[in-house]
């Protein structure tokens, strides 16, 4: 079974418990994120979620699937958005994500 959070702290001598970051916290910074780039656009799908994220033995992975305003230049623009939701979750969770992944779905018009 895939994990469902990230545990962040953990007291092995205490009985305080855990804290920990469910992946669907980071998915939702990654959505902002990429509503704070001029050109680019969230890619809904029917059957796909726009923003997938995996954690794997306590790893984070975050996988983006945009679509780009006509005319923008695409490598600057995904650059822009890996930049933005690496330093976005870095800042709000104090977590660093191993890989960000920017696929282009198409073009905005």
């Amino acid at each position: 079974m895939a994990q469902d959070y990230i545990i962040l702290h953990e007291e092995k001598n205490n009985d305080n418990g855990i804290i920990a970051i469910n992946k669907s916290v980071f998915q939702s910074i990654a959505e902002i994120s990429i509503s704070d780039i001029e050109n680019a656009y969230t890619s809904i799908g029917k059957f796909n979620k726009p923003i997938q994220v995996k954690i794997v033995k306590n790893k984070l992975v975050v996988t983006a699937d945009i679509k780009v305003k006509y005319g923008a230049n695409v490598n600057t623009t995904c650059e822009l958005v890996q930049n933005k939701i690496y330093e976005n979750i870095l800042f709000m969770t104090g977590y660093k994500v191993n890989d960000v992944k920017v696929n282009v779905e198409g073009f905005e018009i």
